[in-house]
C-alpha cells in the first residue's frame, strides 16, 4: 500500500499537470491550434484532460519509485527523471502523429517534444520535492 506522502506528491504533481497543459495548451499554443480547425476536435470533455494529466503523474509517480535510486535525490533528481520520461513519452508519438495523420504539422511534432519534456522535467521534479522518497515515514 503507498504512503499518505506518495499519494499527497501524486496529488500535487497532477494538479501542477492541469496547470502546466492549461497554461501550455490553452493560452500560448491556442493561437496556433486555431489555425488547424480541422485537425482538432473541439468537442473534447475537458474533465478528460484533467483524468488523463492525474492517471499520468500516477505511472510517472510508479516508474519514479522504482527507479529513483538511479538519480539524485530531491527535486533535481526528479526534474532529470522527468525529463527522461518527457523524451521516451513525447518523441515517438509526436514523430509518429506527423508521419500518420495526414495534415499534421511537422513544427507541432517538435513543439509537442520540447514542451513535453519540459514538462516532465517540471512535474518530475515537483512529484520529487514532496515525496523526497526516503525522509522519514507517513
Amino acid at each position: 500500500m503507498k504512503s499518505g506522502k506518495f499519494w499527497m506528491a501524486v496529488g500535487v504533481a497532477g494538479v501542477t499537470a492541469v496547470a502546466l497543459d492549461f497554461v501550455l495548451h490553452g493560452v500560448i499554443l491556442g493561437g496556433y491550434y486555431a489555425k488547424f480547425t480541422d485537425l482538432f476536435n473541439q468537442s473534447g470533455n475537458p474533465a478528460f484532460y484533467v483524468i488523463g494529466d492525474f492517471v499520468a503523474m500516477f505511472v510517472l509517480a510508479m516508474v519514479y519509485e522504482k527507479v529513483s535510486a538511479s538519480f539524485d535525490k530531491g527535486w533535481k533528481g526528479g526534474a532529470l527523471f522527468g525529463a527522461y520520461m518527457g523524451v521516451l513519452i513525447t518523441f515517438p508519438g509526436a514523430i509518429f502523429y506527423h508521419l500518420m495523420f495526414k495534415g499534421f504539422p511537422y513544427d507541432l511534432s517538435w513543439i509537442w517534444i520540447v514542451t513535453g519534456v519540459i514538462a516532465y522535467a517540471i512535474n518530475g521534479a515537483v512529484f520529487a520535492a514532496v515525496y523526497r522518497k526516503g525522509e522519514g515515514t507517513t
